[in-house]
């Protein structure tokens, strides 16, 4: 079994795009909610969102007419991974073992929400055949293949918003078994009417602010944005000379099987996860040093992840610093848990958390270390990384330092 490496990072947020400025927008504990822009939320009760503002696209994609239809956001952030490891020059190195895994919620559904508004009956040609080729949710890695010359394994994980830690921790298995040399993993999501939708309609939208583990947390606010990461066999990064941000240790998978959207109310399959993930690493509650929360903001979600953390860490669990950056950029659905593991691998690299922003009220139900409104410096070995999916699917992953 081969061990797998991280060797290059990708993000675009709604606290900017590329690594650095998303990076320095967490620390500073920035606060990205405004009211919706992207489409009319008159009939809504709830107008906030995370959205990206201001972005640019400097990949050149844009200048194809097909391109003008798919999320720029993963493309940006593929691009800053694979260039900021080096492996992106496609003629160096056997493609053939270059593979992508990336998760998503909604895949690329804009376009053909676009579609949907546009008067048929006006075309002589019928459907645009550009947008409906971005359609399925498989038009991701098939685009992202053709681009950066991926020709190893492809898959698009379709989990619900634990998708981006599923599409990483299937990218593990492929390197560790000896199917391939690099993963391009991580996530993807945008804004669209229908998941707004959806999460409106569930009462699960926040009226303005995202409080994690707060008394008085309302739910969530929908975010975008895209998390990339470059995954290696040891071997082949040692011998390429790489620069390894962390180790990938461990990986757990459960689900639920208990509801739909409400997760167990005891945290049954969120422990099974992280358990397995320790199991899997080899490592116990001593050696976690930080927990990258769900975190979403909902009460029941909320209440069952610190629920969870204190069945597995017992007696460590109010002291471990355990925060959400979704209180800061909102959740980015299938693309979350993927920019969640980005921060994992950066706390680890710089010794610093990011904190959970818009904190000010305990929650006896919540007894955990929030990590409140400011990053704190700490040394950082390692990390779990959660997400909890509705449905009840769960994916952990630890990440470690070398």
């Amino acid at each position: 079994m081969s061990r797998v490496v991280v060797t290059g990072l990708g993000l675009v947020t709604a606290l900017g795009s590329g690594v650095e400025k998303s990076w320095r927008g967490f620390l500073n504990g920035i606060d990205t909610a405004s009211k919706v822009t992207l489409f009319d939320t008159s009939l809504y009760k709830t107008h906030y969102a995370c959205e990206i503002k201001n972005f640019v696209d400097e990949t050149g994609f844009g200048s194809d007419k097909q391109n003008n239809y798919v999320n720029k956001f993963v493309y940006s952030a593929v691009k800053e991974a694979l260039d900021s490891c080096g492996l992106q020059d496609s003629h160096a190195y056997d493609r053939d073992r270059f593979g992508i895994a990336l998760g998503t919620l909604a895949a690329e559904i804009v376009p053909f929400e676009r579609l949907l508004k546009e008067d048929l009956s006006m075309k002589t040609n019928g459907f645009d055949a550009n947008v409906v080729s971005v359609y399925p949710p498989n038009s991701i890695t098939n685009y992202l293949s053709e681009v950066f010359d991926l020709t190893g394994p492809s898959m698009v994980s379709l989990n619900a918003c634990s998708s981006g830690n599923h599409a990483i921790s299937w990218a593990y298995d492929m390197i560790s078994c000896g199917n391939a040399d690099v993963m391009v993993v991580g996530g993807s999501e945008t804004i669209n009417i229908t998941e707004y939708t959806h999460f409106h309609n569930v009462k699960a939208l926040a009226p303005e602010k995202c409080r994690p583990f707060d008394k008085d947390r309302a739910g969530l606010l929908i975010g975008e944005g895209a998390g990339i990461l470059i995954l290696e066999s040891l071997d082949f990064a040692i011998k390429r000379n790489a620069d390894i941000y962390a180790e990938l240790k461990g990986v757990g998978l459960s689900c639920d099987g208990f509801h739909m959207t409400a997760p167990h109310p005891e945290g049954e399959g969120a422990v099974n996860a992280m358990k397995d993930a320790m199991l899997t690493a080899n490592l116990s509650v001593e050696d976690i040093d930080y927990i990258s929360a769900h975190g979403t903001g909902t009460p029941l979600n909320d209440k069952s992840e610190s629920l969870a953390i204190h069945t597995v860490f017992k007696e460590r669990a109010k002291k471990i610093p355990c925060s959400s950056v979704k209180s800061m950029i909102g959740h980015s659905m299938g693309a979350a848990s993927a920019i969640e593991s980005v921060v994992s691998c950066l706390a680890i690299r710089n010794n610093v958390v990011p904190p959970t922003i818009n904190f000010a009220t305990i929650d006896p139900e919540c007894e955990i270390d929030c990590v409140p409104n400011t990053a704190r410096e700490v040394k950082v070995r390692n990390v779990i990384n959660n997400s909890f999916a509705f449905g009840g699917n769960n994916a952990v992953l630890i990440f470690g330092e070398m």
